[in-house]
């Protein structure tokens, strides 16, 4: 971190930084589920009155496609800080020159816990997709690559990720949403991880979180999007807007709103939380807040 500061101030970024930013979740936030960045938000973050950063449960390889690259070829030309993996992988991103991304740090969850303990759960994982009670209705088709590690986080997603035909992808998530949405199915899959991952709950701090519409994480305490809050206001930020679309409680987003459940100080939090129902509704709120420079 230290070495990150030194290499911001000679940059001279600092002194660019306003007292007051944004932080943004990605998924069905500032994009469609698991589709691009739009054009029409592209033009809203150019045009937004203070500094934005983001903090996504994704992983870099997604990200990339899903908003960096998109993003540049939109014609921003801006800096901001990228904290991925659920926030525990902290990227500075500069583009005005080209798309630059740097890694500041990184945690590894694999490396926390251990091989055997690794492998341990990821065996867990997989069993509890073939248990008969965490079966998929007919109508909806698991591919591969349902347990994925991702540096900093495990994520399980019982419908995999199929990438070859996305037109298909597309069509079998929403079945998957919408029986999702229907019976609770991803809660009962955390109860049961839950009973299953105890020792490591209370032995590593393991967390279990459902990822945006079709997954659930596994990470660490701590490990988690309030590294990008913490980091942010250390940084010199006073007052921090997080918009995400999952700040109930076992959504990805919600250590951010413990973080400001939780504030215990006479002096009021620096940080503000709002929920959303997808990237429109970010659009509408920001309009709401007067954060946004049309005539720019």
């Amino acid at each position: 971190m230290e070495e990150f500061l030194y290499w911001r101030k000679k940059e001279n970024f600092n002194n660019r930084i306003m007292k007051t930013a944004i932080l943004f979740d990605i998924d069905n936030t500032l994009t469609p589920p698991r589709q691009s960045l739009q054009s029409e938000m592209v033009n809203i973050l150019k045009k937004l009155v203070v500094p934005f950063h983001i903090a996504a449960g994704s992983h870099m390889e997604l990200v990339e496609e899903q908003f960096f690259v998109p993003l540049y070829l939109g014609g921003f030309s801006g800096k901001f800080n990228a904290f991925l993996g659920n926030g525990a992988i902290h990227y500075f991103c500069d583009y005005s020159d080209r798309l630059k991304i740097e890694t500041v740090s990184a945690f590894n969850i694999r490396a926390f816990l251990g091989e055997e303990h690794f492998q341990q759960i990821i065996e867990i994982l997989n069993e509890t997709l073939q248990l008969p009670g965490f079966s998929l209705p007919a109508s909806i088709e698991a591919s591969v690559d349902q347990v994925v590690f991702r540096g900093s986080m495990i994520n399980l997603c019982p419908i995999g990720r199929n990438n070859n035909n996305p037109d298909i992808y597309h069509i079998n998530r929403k079945k998957f949403v919408d029986f999702d949405y229907k019976s609770s199915y991803r809660q009962h899959i955390m109860e049961h991880l839950k009973s299953k991952l105890s020792f490591y709950i209370q032995e590593k701090d393991l967390t279990i979180t459902l990822g945006g519409e079709t997954s659930l994480d596994i990470g660490i305490v701590n490990q988690d999007k309030t590294i990008a809050v913490r980091t942010l206001l250390e940084q010199g930020i006073e007052r921090l807007i997080f918009i995400g679309d999952a700040l109930f409680e076992g959504g990805n987003d919600w250590p951010i709103q413990s973080f400001v459940d939780n504030w215990n100080s006479d002096i009021k939090c620096p940080l503000e939380t709002i929920q959303v129902h997808d990237w429109e509704d970010t659009i509408e709120t920001l309009n709401t807040l007067n954060l946004i420079n049309f005539r720019h």
